[in-house]
């Protein structure tokens, strides 16, 4: 088996990274659809045809014009339009029974020209033993399945984007159930600017920000910030947040106008943040593994789903905690707060601008007392503290909610808004100002203060430091390159990644990485340039002990191809992703393999 040559330095073609852990989590996963033409699978003959509901025209350039207008002093991102449909079993789409009686129900979703469509279940209570999936017409892409797991006290279920301007929900449920299940899509949403697209999109003002992993000290803070889609239209940043108690609790810390639609008065006559909470979905691990190179990493860490703990509109500031914690796969970290009055510089703002990868905004001197000042919105004078000129990179539409941090990487607040950009000016940006916002009772009748839960021992420390909820299980990302290493896109005798039938004969491809103490490996990272026709390849991924320097006894052997899992309302779920980019996939194994030394991992065609 030929081995490439200088293998560490051909960095896109096979760039690996380790996870390998002290323990090993069990996931559970299942299911899939039935064929897209299930006529085998029943009594009927005919073929069976899945009806689309098909969503009007709107008018894509205002809504463009409208998103943007909103985002001049805020900065979330509404990437998509909203059409309420309220379809269920008995008013679209198609029924029919299997041969292992099973009921099942159809439907098809069209939204012309839309990047990616998205949806929420308005109402959502399964019986044992029913499932739901959401797919692509060609069921390359499938999310679920969804089973009474998901069920949640709220009826609700958001899901996350699917590529493409077509979907198709399946109900799966036993003719024998112990109740009929209430199952109801109350909420498409189209993206119109590309948000979820395999290739990020690029906004020529983006430039000017460092990737997360430029900055060594911003990555364990860094694991504690996610993406955020709400109410299945618009793009924020939220951070998880440590209490005074160090309990784990998955307190998640963003902006009230995230959640608010930028205080439309539409959602303010009625104020149902909790329904929004729960239509949550955050996306951890959402950045580049290198430095100087754009990478989308993996997608597959999300998780759906948040209660409302404490709102202030006054002071553009919301804690919402998630239903479930995150696993510790995800790595999470809480990160810890400064109340104080005086923080000390530098300040580092770590964000997902533009729905881009997770970025960082540097500021070098004092912060200053600042207000968003635009009379509509009615905050607080004097609220915020404020950015007056950031010395590296800026903020955009979509870093809205993310948190700023001080020296010791506590958080001082979360981001409302402001003018800086990437060409100019620098700012200023605010940020709403724990320290400002502590001791105030919450919105909407709250008693509370931010206080009584982030210090519930009322220990009146006035910082604390972040907490690593499994830093006696840690999961440990190693790879033979470093962050800072340069990207080019190289091949070994000009053979790109995968092609493992090619003219030179070569059909395996392997990397050798040595492990100082044992170790189990629980997955593998594989980072690859575009890559086409990926369906129609076996890629498999071989673990080999060391043989004088070269792979020998094989350790374990998976499959690659191109799906990943992903985990979201206390499951793991499998789904597909377009290799068509510059990406990152993680590979998890069945069972952790033992290594130790010298050890080789490849990939082959054969």
């Amino acid at each position: 088996m030929p081995i490439p040559k200088n293998i560490q330095t051909i960095l896109i073609p096979f760039l690996l990274s380790l996870l390998t852990s002290s323990g090993f989590a069990q996931i559970s996963h299942g299911g899939r659809p039935l064929p897209v033409n299930a006529s085998a699978y029943t009594r009927n003959l005919q073929r069976l045809e899945t009806p689309f509901v098909e969503m009007p025209s709107f008018d894509v350039q205002q809504a463009m014009l409208r998103s943007e207008a909103e985002g001049k002093k805020f900065k979330s991102l509404e990437f998509a339009h909203k059409f309420h449909v309220f379809l269920r079993p008995d008013n679209s789409g198609v029924t029919f029974n299997t041969l292992d009686n099973r009921k099942i129900w159809r439907v098809g979703i069209r939204s012309r020209k839309a990047y990616s469509l998205n949806i929420l279940f308005s109402k959502f209570r399964l019986p044992e033993g029913a499932n739901v999936f959401v797919y692509n017409a060609d069921q390359s892409e499938v999310l679920g399945s969804y089973t009474q797991e998901n069920n949640t006290e709220l009826n609700l279920l958001p899901v996350q984007p699917i590529a493409g301007d077509e979907i198709i929900v399946e109900y799966q449920e036993p003719l024998d159930a112990a109740f009929k299940g209430e199952i109801e899509i109350g909420e498409v949403n189209h993206d119109f600017r590309g948000l979820f697209r395999a290739t990020e999109p690029r906004d020529p003002r983006q430039s000017c920000h460092p990737n997360l992993v430029c900055y060594p000290e911003d990555v364990q803070p860094g694991s504690g910030v996610v993406a955020l889609i709400i109410n299945g239209t618009t793009y924020c940043t939220g951070s998880l947040v440590n209490n005074s108690t160090e309990d784990g609790s998955p307190y998640l810390l963003t902006a009230t106008h995230c959640i608010n639609r930028d205080y439309d008065p539409a959602f303010l006559a009625n104020r149902r943040y909790d329904m929004v909470a729960g239509s949550i979905v955050a996306f951890f691990a959402y950045q580049s593994p290198v430095c100087d190179k754009e990478i989308r990493g993996p997608l597959q860490m999300t998780m759906a789903s948040a209660d409302s703990v404490l709102i202030s509109e006054r002071y553009d500031i919301s804690l919402l905690k998630f239903k479930q914690t995150p696993p510790k796969e995800y790595q999470p970290y809480y990160l810890g707060w400064n109340v104080s009055a005086s923080p000390q510089p530098p300040f580092h703002g770590i964000h997902h601008p533009n729905g881009g990868t997770k970025k960082v905004a540097i500021e070098n001197d004092p912060l200053a007392i600042g207000s968003f000042d635009d009379p509509r919105y009615n905050m607080e004078p004097n609220g915020h503290w404020a950015v007056r000129a950031w010395d590296v990179a800026a903020t955009e539409e979509g870093s809205s909610g993310s948190p700023l941090l001080d020296k010791e990487k506590r958080v001082l607040g979360a981001l409302t808004g402001g003018e800086s950009q990437c060409s100019s000016p620098p700012g200023p940006d605010v940020y709403s100002s724990l320290y400002k916002a502590w001791n105030i009772t919450g919105s909407l009748g709250n008693p509370n203060s931010l206080k009584s839960y982030l210090d519930p021992g009322n220990s009146q420390f006035q910082q604390i430091d972040g907490f690593n909820p499994y830093l006696n299980q840690p999961y440990t990302r190693s790879s033979n390159y470093v962050a800072t290493d340069s990207v080019i896109q190289s091949y070994y005798n000009s053979v790109p990644m995968f092609a493992t039938n090619n003219t030179f004969g070569y059909n395996e491809f392997a990397e050798e990485f040595y492990a100082s103490t044992p170790a189990r490996l629980n997955g593998v990272f594989v980072t690859s340039p575009i890559t086409n026709n990926i369906q129609n390849l076996n890629i498999r991924i071989k673990i080999y002990a060391d043989n004088n320097g070269s792979p020998g006894t094989l350790l374990h052997e998976t499959s690659l191809s191109y799906s990943f899992r992903y985990y979201q309302a206390g499951n793991f779920y499998e789904t597909y992703r377009d290799m068509r980019n510059n990406v990152e996939n993680y590979v998890k194994f069945s069972d952790p393999v033992e290594v130790s030394g010298k050890f080789f991992i490849s990939y082959t065609d054969v």
